[in-house]
């Protein structure tokens, strides 16, 4: 068989694959040889070529829908904001096109599980978390945050804010979620990072309100 000219296109097609197989079936139930099949036209070899297990598949899913949904990048050089403002920006604008393009938690409900939460917990830190920490650093020399430890925190406000406030992977009743919204706005304040206002509250019930419609 003559070598592959265009790689690249052959990962994007197993990426693609394994995201309409998971979307369908869950992470758990979904083979490499049904990943293959699903592609057409490629052998397991060329699979392993690109990725050497399944969880590098998930990986590889789960790193570039957080790029894709990275909004913080695209705000760190807005001049008239300070850092506080920015990174509340970044939440509200994150949320908002979530829930404007239905597109809610960035995966389907049948697509978590232990070991995309885990993917996406490590790739979080790694992908969005030096961005975040970008900003607090920012923060600390324009006076609107007042953070001990940058790094730490970032890593803190990612794992949060993408994980445990997103109603698709934690099912909990509106006055729940509520809770979760004043607790992780104390837990903030209490670190010099004052980021949870009355907007974006509404933000967070905008998107509990549209999951569960």
């Amino acid at each position: 068989m003559a070598r592959n000219k265009y790689p690249e296109v052959t990962r994007k097609r197993i990426i693609e694959s394994a995201v309409k197989l998971f979307t369908v079936n869950g992470w758990d139930n979904v083979t490499i040889q049904e990943i293959v099949d699903d592609v057409g036209d490629i052998t397991r070899g060329a699979f392993y070529h690109h990725f050497k297990t399944r969880a590098d598949v998930i990986d590889a899913i789960t790193k570039e829908m957080l790029m894709a949904n990275n909004y913080f990048n695209e705000i760190s050089d807005l001049e008239n904001l300070n850092a506080l403002e920015r990174l509340r920006q970044g939440i509200s604008f994150s949320i908002s096109q979530s829930v404007k393009e239905e597109n809610l938690s960035t995966i389907p409900l049948k697509m978590n599980s232990a070991e995309f939460v885990y993917s996406r917990i490590t790739e979080g830190i790694q992908v969005v978390a030096p961005g975040i920490q970008k900003i607090i650093e920012e923060g600390n020399q324009d006076g609107s945050l007042q953070i001990a430890f940058p790094k730490q925190a970032a890593e803190t406000f990612t794992m949060l804010f993408d994980i445990w406030m997103n109603p698709e992977i934690f099912r909990v009743s509106r006055t729940e979620f509520i809770q979760k919204i004043e607790h992780i706005s104390l837990l903030f304040e209490g670190i010099g990072m004052p980021l949870v206002n009355n907007e974006l509250k509404g933000v967070f019930l905008a998107l509990f309100d549209k999951v569960h419609e």
